[in-house]
């Protein structure tokens, strides 16, 4: 999409996984019975895709969520906090009388985190004809395997996966430990409807059927799959692509405060490189940079990485990439 600035404006969907994060912050883990600590924040912001959300918006794109969530005060309090921070909730279904998806997220000083949370229940809504307009009229799509924890928008997330490869819109699929539960025929509509792959080197054996290594996440480069990031924390991230290309890129040695959301923020950065048309190589630094810029703050939501944060990470390293 074009936007007004000389720079491509991006417009992506992001199907699903919206949650309510309420945040407390505590001196330590692990939290034990009849110990008493004094939370120092309370704080609730729009979790799971809202992170990738928000990164999105405020890396410059245009974001979209499509999704279910409840009429309860935590599911009106994400669509708030999401359009406060300029993302899209055009395809969002409240649906009356159920619950949405809330998370408790208890971080310690360490940067150490747990969470405790609950999916949202409700009807299918089927395939609203709403996001079948807003995924054809966008640059690509995103979707996490906890989106498939949420039986509701199913049938809607693969389906508009689908139809986003039928138009030759790319579509990125960060399949998170949760995939391990999903039946493994829902798992292949998936996988069939995905053109990226973004996975942790933990979640590698549950895509292979229990092999593990890079060698076994090259196996994935399957149509129609042409790349596979690796995210390997602070030790950075592995691009593998065709035809036999590896290319590694360290993380950045920073304070770590708190991981939460980390994964979300890369992703959106991941993205909008490869939108940019960059290397892998630069895809690679760009996304960890973003990474790096995230775990330097406490929460999620509103508090991911803005664009002058991630660059400052880039600068202060030295790495020059032109966006």
């Amino acid at each position: 999409m074009t936007g007004s600035s000389t720079r491509p404006c991006y417009r992506i969907v992001s199907i699903g996984d919206l949650v309510a994060d309420l945040i407390v912050s505590i001196p330590e883990l692990p939290v034990k019975p009849d110990i008493h600590q004094i939370a120092e924040k309370f704080t609730l912001e729009p979790g799971g895709a809202g992170n990738f959300l928000i990164a999105g918006s405020r890396l410059g794109m245009e974001m979209v969520a499509l999704g279910t969530i409840g009429d309860d005060l935590f599911g009106s309090a994400v669509i708030d906090a999401l359009e406060e921070n300029g993302v899209s909730t055009a395809g969002v279904v409240q649906q009356a009388g159920t619950n949405s998806t809330t998370v408790i997220v208890l971080v310690d000083d360490q940067g150490q985190h747990v969470f405790l949370g609950g999916y949202g229940v409700g009807p299918s809504i089927g395939w609203p004809h709403e996001w079948a307009e807003l995924v054809r009229d966008c640059d690509a799509v995103f979707a996490s395997g906890y989106t498939f924890q949420e039986q509701r928008l199913a049938e809607g997330a693969i389906r508009s996966m689908q139809y986003a490869r039928e138009l030759g819109i790319p579509v990125f699929f960060d399949p998170g430990p949760d995939m391990v539960h999903l039946p493994q025929e829902q798992a292949q509509l998936i996988l069939s409807a995905s053109d990226v792959l973004l996975l942790t080197e933990e979640e590698i054996p549950i895509l292979t059927g229990g092999d593990e290594g890079m060698g076994a996440a090259r196996n994935l480069l399957r149509e129609p799959v042409r790349m596979v990031c690796v995210k390997r924390g602070a030790l950075g991230c592995t691009l593998l692509s065709g035809p036999d290309r590896t290319v590694s890129h360290p993380g950045f040695k920073v304070p770590v405060r708190d991981t939460t959301a980390a994964g979300d923020s890369f992703a959106a950065a991941f993205i909008y490189a490869w939108l940019e048309g960059l290397p892998p190589e630069q895809i690679a630094a760009f996304a960890n940079a973003m990474g790096a810029a995230k775990v330097q703050k406490v929460g999620s939501g509103s508090q991911v990485p803005t664009m002058d944060e991630l660059r400052r990470v880039l600068n202060e390293l030295n790495i020059r990439i032109d966006i």
